[in-house]
């Protein structure tokens, strides 16, 4: 087997000076990752102490491996915080989080997901103003844009129908002369009507995502596609300015369309894309999560639906044997040829405005505590899904630092 291309990424983010030089650690994982997976380039996290960054593009020029800027746009952005107040508006009133199917631990960990609005002009000059003077400051081969979307399953239900805040009336006033606070009672009678939903109306869906973007609220998820579009574009023609190559991270094709990310638009503005298909990641992003919250939703307000008959229509839609529980999704994860179903799906996007645009696909290779567990027979069949496809690459996630040494001899001896 022949991977073209194998990238990973390294928090950088309160991790102690002393353990990346302690032994040569970092110089002996980067020439470990170097030699058996010919890696070409990591993302960077930064942190406010500069040592740590210094020592790791030091490392990373002495092997030849590019570096990335690492850099969050609308969620757990350094050394901005979001107050409650700037995050995403449901159609409730409410901000932040939603409640039906939302993550437990959400903002318990070292990230909030917290999401800021995409069309906060206050917040987000601030925010470029901070990139700018990063791409000033340090050296770096590309960008890599992170959270550059609306906030998913993970976060509850209602928050998938953000936003309408203030920043949002006004510009969708301006794309459509129209009052966005219009589709408030559209959003909460569609809800209503989730309570009734039964399976048998789930029948002729072709995507999870489908189910939860009804014909007539189509104006809305267009403008919070072109709100991201729009955001993001403005970042990645600032680092193409300085010569840096962009990559974007992005969730998995079948869950795209559900946080506003708009592949074919986005596909214009990169050099390449991630897809993140994480298949045994319980936390944001991750196919687990995601699809059990998506599943939790739902259940949570309608007492005439059943676990697991919904989880086997969800696994007719997604063409992929889940399992038979929630709790076991978790704890099971998905099956790693959805890897081939996600890919296909890329194909269906029909990306070709910009041809020498790339595909990595993003799995995750780390141990993780619950949250992820990636041993060597979950890389192994990783990777044959990987052979199936016409993927451009494998970008090892999400921290190199968390990712064994016995994982990436593994994959390296599979290649």
């Amino acid at each position: 087997m022949k991977i073209k291309w194998f990238g990973s990424q390294i928090v950088l983010n309160k991790v102690e000076h002393s353990l990346l030089t302690g032994k040569d650690f970092l110089k002996r994982k980067l020439a470990l990752a170097k030699e058996a997976l010919a890696l070409d380039t990591l993302l960077i996290w930064p942190d406010r102490d500069k040592k740590n960054l210094e020592l790791t593009q030091k490392i990373c020029s002495d092997f030849q491996i590019k570096t990335y800027l690492w850099y969050p746009l609308l969620a757990d952005i350094a050394l901005f915080k979001i107050r409650p107040e700037e995050a995403v508006e449901t159609f409730e009133g409410q901000r932040g989080y939603g409640k039906h199917g939302r993550w437990p631990q959400l903002g318990q960990g070292e990230e909030d997901f917290l999401f800021l609005c995409p069309n906060n002009e206050q917040a987000l000059d601030k925010i470029f103003q901070h990139f700018e003077n990063q791409l000033k400051i340090d050296d770096y081969d590309g960008v890599f844009l992170d959270r550059i979307r609306f906030p998913s399953p993970g976060s509850g239900l209602e928050s998938l129908y953000t936003c309408f805040c203030p920043w949002c009336q006004r510009k969708f006033s301006d794309y459509y002369q129209e009052d966005l606070n219009r589709y408030r009672p559209l959003v909460k009678d569609f809800f209503q009507q989730l309570r009734a939903v039964e399976l048998s109306d789930l029948a002729y869906y072709r995507s999870l995502s489908d189910i939860l973007r009804p014909g007539h609220l189509q104006r809305f998820f267009d403008f919070r596609a072109q709100s991201i579009f729009q955001l993001t574009r403005r970042f990645a023609e600032e680092a193409k300015k300085r010569n840096k190559t962009v990559g974007l991270d992005l969730f998995a094709p079948s869950l795209s369309s559900l946080v506003a990310q708009d592949y074919r638009e986005l596909a214009t503005i990169s050099d390449w894309l991630k897809p993140m298909v994480y298949c045994h990641t319980a936390s944001p992003a991750g196919l687990p999560l995601e699809y059990g919250c998506l599943l939790q939703g739902p259940l949570a307000f309608n007492p005439g639906l059943n676990e697991k008959q919904l989880i086997s229509e969800a696994s007719r839609i997604v063409k992929a044997e889940l399992p038979c529980s929630l709790s076991a999704l978790l704890k099971e994860g998905v099956p790693e040829d959805i890897i081939i179903q996600e890919a296909e799906r890329l194909k269906d996007f029909n990306l070709t405005e910009n041809e020498n645009r790339k595909i990595y696909i993003g799995l995750e290779a780390v141990q993780a505590g619950e949250l992820a567990h990636i041993d060597g027979p979950v890389l192994k069949k990783y990777l044959s899904a990987v052979s199936e496809t016409d993927l451009d690459g494998i970008l090892l996630s999400w921290n190199l630092l968390k990712i064994p040494d016995q994982n990436l001899r593994v994959v390296g001896d599979l290649l």
